[in-house]
């Protein structure tokens, strides 16, 4: 046998994820010379037993779930520090500086050390009391990481170099623990330490604090100084590697009276991928250097596009609205405020979309308010625009109540719109493997890779204290308590204490993912002055009190700010200029302004803002984080067609118009994960819901606007149906409805939740109608169809296999093997998606051209087994 048929013949004795490149996360020290200083301390954990999430703010939380047993899940914390010393001064010094840290802290802290942190769930009996846990914890290390990725012989089992740590642990007043530490053996295998020198300096802890009896606290602290003789080159931390492989499983034993075990969990967390203690691959690839990025650019602009019927009031610049989309195309999210003709709104967006067809960009989508209704003032509306470049997963439109303004404001309706739009990170391909192990790439965008952008215009008029100010203050109430619903995850249908329903709302039925957990952003003319680069806020009243407690309450720091030294704390991100001047970021321009205000930006007001909401404040990890630090420019804009004559130094000059009274504010921030996804465990019971969540009408010559309903949207799960109607026609050119169908006690006949090893099969479809004068319309959605009016060649259908955690966009209904035959295979829940997967796909019905381009939602949320 040829040494190539050897080497495929070993190859198939393994899975294919055993040789495939490792996982990687990435695991940024903590630095003392970079992130830590007497006057801003760093935390650093403490290894005493008691896992105080704030002590790893500098790192990252994972899941622990029990794929075997289905018990409930635990947490794992990392955190890693750098080369450099600390001083007694700059990390854990004095107070502790968030909640739950506790009061003796290790002082100096630890350089070069990998400290994990584990939660894990203590077993229980049938009558839910707590028992004492036991188990087993395993680490392996491996010191040369490059060589295990770059296929170096003899790296892919154990060498001299790396390290296997257990713990064996039982708690309770008999309770005890061992540590023991072997090292590779450079021939697939383990073996003991030669010499004492040879161990990695390792500390472990167990207890079972009285502050959360329900858990065993694990904690270790390994000293990643690893090279001593005869081993060289194995430094995880030196600037040739930064790399080390880390694989952790955490086995329990069985507890005399418990009705289940408890506290399984691996790391890197994948059901199908279980680290080998032989297998060095099998093991994640901690990359020990700066965060993955998740860029995004937002863009306000107040264009002073003033109504029609006001034609005393002149607009705000000499820019129309195909002037207004020039300068906005290649935006990425863009709010846009006074466009108060809904014609010239929905103007706006195809303007925009023709400009970036013909350099072959995709469309953008908005969230707005269009109407057909000739008797309807121009007026009665936001007069806001949200476009955005990327996809947009839900929508709204919200209007102050009509005793929040004073003047001329009162004959508007102004208000705030909201979008969820999908970063860049929801979009990347992953692989996915079908029923056949074979790797596809999915085709569905990961709902929870998310951000929550609000567009808004407020009152008007006086600065000081009266009537203006105190309509203004009553408006950033209300945004706050929009802002908190909306991010909670809804419903906005009612009245909830701080939030209001205003007149005309534009909101998705039911509720939706919360987004509590990351950071979100405010765009918009908010008419307070607000101070510029290093003006003291004491100076501003109005905006000390407009983000201050009592209104948008945006000014304190979280408890994981307090704790974490990498992430930026900004809230006025448009308040220094990245530019030369950092003072040139003053918006409300003169109404007569020239190109001559271009250098004079430091000696206007500024009332334009994007203006950041962070986190929860509380004691968990948020999901994301925003980077150091924002940058952000002011630019005013002009009209090469438009302008005056002047005299300047004894001679005539032209000088272009000002295109709009305001400058245009842009922001460019990063986010990045600090803490990973929840994944399909199939030993647990679940909640599936289907929805509908956008809906657009890609017909547009007949103009605005359709008038959408749906008379099914349906699933069937486990031997049980259920079909929602919603009957109640929603108008507009695009709408977000959120119109869906899920299991659970929540629904007027039996639909049961998706019980523990579940294996069937869950179908969903729905049908998208309008209303029409006549005959109402049934329209395509999907691309297979055409001029058919066969459901299965109008409607989405998509199943949900649960045995392999794939879900597939189907062939249709008309016989049951339709439903299993496969078009598109959207993802895997079993790769992460917690927040569910979502799929737009388009009707090609070029006979009648009822065509929709319609958003579907499938989520899996896990239920927790008692």
């Amino acid at each position: 046998m040829q040494r190539g048929a050897i080497l495929l013949a070993l190859l198939n004795l393994f899975p294919a994820w055993a040789v495939a490149a490792p996982h990687v996360t990435r695991l940024p020290p903590q630095s003392a010379d970079t992130h830590c200083s007497p006057g801003e301390p760093c935390t650093q954990p403490t290894t005493d037993g008691w896992v105080a999430q704030m002590e790893y703010a500098d790192g990252k939380k994972f899941p622990l779930q029990d794929y075997v047993n289905g018990g409930p899940n635990g947490e794992l914390y990392l955190l890693v520090s750098d080369n450099a010393e600390y001083t007694s001064e700059e990390c854990n010094f004095g107070m502790p500086e968030a909640g739950g840290i506790p009061s003796v802290q290790t002082n100096p802290c630890l350089s070069q050390t990998l400290f994990i942190g584990m939660r894990l769930p203590r077993p229980k009996d049938a009558n839910g009391n707590v028992l004492e846990a036991s188990g087993i914890i395993d680490v392996w290390l491996d010191a040369q990481r490059d060589a295990t990725i770059n296929l170096v012989p003899g790296a892919s089992g154990p060498r001299s170099e790396d390290r296997h740590l257990r713990l064996r642990y039982s708690t309770g007043p008999n309770g005890n623990t061992s540590l023991t530490q072997r090292m590779g053996n450079n021939a697939n295998g383990w073996t003991a330490l030669s010499a004492p020198n040879q161990a990695w300096a390792t500390t472990a802890l167990v207890t079972t604090p009285s502050a959360d009896p329900s858990r065993v606290h694990i904690e270790f602290s390994v000293k990643l100084r690893s090279s001593v003789p005869p081993i060289v080159g194995s430094e995880p931390l030196s600037s040739a590697v930064r790399k080390l492989g880390l694989a952790l499983q955490s086995t329990p034993s069985m507890t005399g009276g418990a009705t289940q075990r408890v506290g399984g969990g691996i790391f890197h967390n994948a059901k199908n991928q279980p680290p080998s203690e032989t297998l060095t691959a099998t093991w994640e690839t901690l990359e020990l250097r700066e965060h993955l990025p998740i860029p995004l650019s937002f863009t306000m602009w107040n264009v002073g596009q003033m109504p029609d019927m006001t034609f005393w009031v002149p607009d705000g610049g000499s820019g129309e609205i195909d002037t207004v989309a020039a300068k906005i195309y290649k935006k990425e999210v863009v709010c846009i405020s006074e466009i108060w003709m809904s014609h010239e709104r929905g103007e706006l967006v195809e303007k925009v979309n023709e400009l970036r067809a013909a350099e072959s960009l995709p469309p953008m989508q908005a969230v707005t308010e269009l109407n057909d209704d000739i008797l309807r003032p121009p007026t009665e509306t936001t007069g806001l625009v949200l476009l955005s470049a990327r996809q947009i997963l839900e929508g709204g439109v919200h209007h102050f109540p009509s005793n929040m303004c004073t003047g001329a404001d009162c004959m508007q309706d102004k208000g705030v719109i909201w979008a969820r739009i999908a970063t860049p990170a929801a979009t990347v391909p992953v692989t996915v493997m079908d029923d056949l192990g074979l790797p596809r790439l999915s085709t569905a965008t990961d709902y929870g890779e998310f951000v929550d952008v609000f567009c808004t215009h407020v009152n008007a008029g006086e600065n000081t204290p009266g009537p203006d100010t105190d309509a203004r203050e009553d408006q950033f109430f209300d945004i706050m308590a929009y802002v908190q619903q909306v991010r909670k995850g809804g419903p906005l249908n009612a009245n909830t204490f701080p939030y209001l329903l205003g007149d005309d709302d534009i909101f998705p039925q039911g509720t939706w993912p919360s987004g509590l957990d990351r950071p979100a952003f405010l765009l918009g003319d908010l008419n307070t002055l607000g101070p510029k680069a290093t003006e003291a806020d004491a100076s501003f009243p109005a905006y000390q009190d407009m983000v201050g407690p009592q209104f948008l309450n945006i000014r304190q720091r979280t408890e994981f700010e307090e704790a974490n030294s990498f992430f930026s704390e900004s809230r006025d991100l448009a308040r220094t200029s990245s530019g030369a001047d950092p003072m040139a970021t003053g918006t409300w321009l003169s109404s007569q302004c020239t190109d001559l205000v271009t250098n004079q930006l430091a000696g206007f007001d500024r009332l334009d803002y994007v203006l950041v909401f962070p986190a929860a404040n509380t004691l968990e990890f948020p999901s994301y984080a925003l980077l150091k630090e924002p940058t952000a420019s002011v630019e005013p804009h002009f009209d090469p067609d438009s302008g005056i004559s002047m005299e300047v130094g004894g001679s005539q000059q032209f000088f272009q118009q000002c295109l709009s009274d305001h400058a245009m504010v842009d922001v460019n921030v990063s986010l990045t994960k600090v803490k990973d996804v929840v994944k399909y465990n199939p030993a647990k019971p679940h909640r599936i819901e289907y929805a509908v969540k956008q809906v657009t009408d890609l017909e547009t010559e007949s103009g605005c606007c359709a008038d959408w309903f749906t008379p099914r949207v349906h699933m069937t799960a486990n031997g049980f149906f259920r079909e929602n109607a919603f009957l109640d026609v929603v108008e507009d050119q695009t709408i977000y409805p959120n119109w869906r169908v899920r299991t659970g006690p929540d629904n007027p006949t039996q639909f049961p939740d998706l019980p523990a090893n579940f294996t069937g099969v869950v179908n969903m479809t729905s049908a998208i109608w309008e209303e029409d004068v006549g005959p109402n319309d049934h329209y395509d959605s999907i691309p297979e169809g055409g001029s058919s009016l066969a459901v299965d060649d109008r409607d989405g259908h998509f199943s949900f296999f649960a045995s392999s955690g794939l879900v597939r966009r189907v062939k249709g209904e008309s016989s049951a093997n339709d439903w299993l035959t496969g078009l598109e295979l959207m993802g895997s829940f079993l790769n992460g998606y917690e927040n569910g997967m979502s799929l737009e796909t388009e009707g090609t019905d070029h006979d009648s051209g009822d065509n929709a381009r319609v958003r579907h939602f499938i989520q899996l949320k896990e239920l927790e087994t008692p």
